[in-house]
């Protein structure tokens, strides 16, 4: 288990096994057929699918920590029209982001 902070809520996140990520997920999206990642908000945690690559993780941290931001900063009543497209376009452009950055300030 990894831990982080936001907004001063300590949050877990675990890896578990990938069918359990999609029966939790599935309760709340009847007809889906695939979940690698799952935020719980007022449990502040984060479960991760273990049996991925570790880019394949990192990608799904990715984007399952833009929906922790979203909630944590209060724009989870912002309509996003579909808040999944918008947490894989945030964890897409990240790394291009930090490295533009990274350069600007070397």
């Amino acid at each position: 288990m990894k831990t982080f902070e936001i907004n001063n809520h300590i949050w877990n996140i675990y890896e578990v096994d990938e069918k359990l990520i999609l029966e939790e997920y599935q309760k709340r999206q009847p007809n889906a057929y695939s979940c690698m990642g799952l935020t719980f908000y007022k449990e502040h945690k984060i479960w991760i699918a273990e049996d991925m690559c570790e880019d394949e993780k990192v990608r799904t941290l990715k984007h399952e920590l833009t929906h922790c931001y979203i909630w944590e900063n209060g724009f989870y009543n912002v309509d996003f029209n579909n808040e999944e497209l918008v947490c894989d376009f945030v964890a897409s452009i990240y790394d291009f982001i930090k490295n533009v950055l990274d350069k600007e300030n070397k």
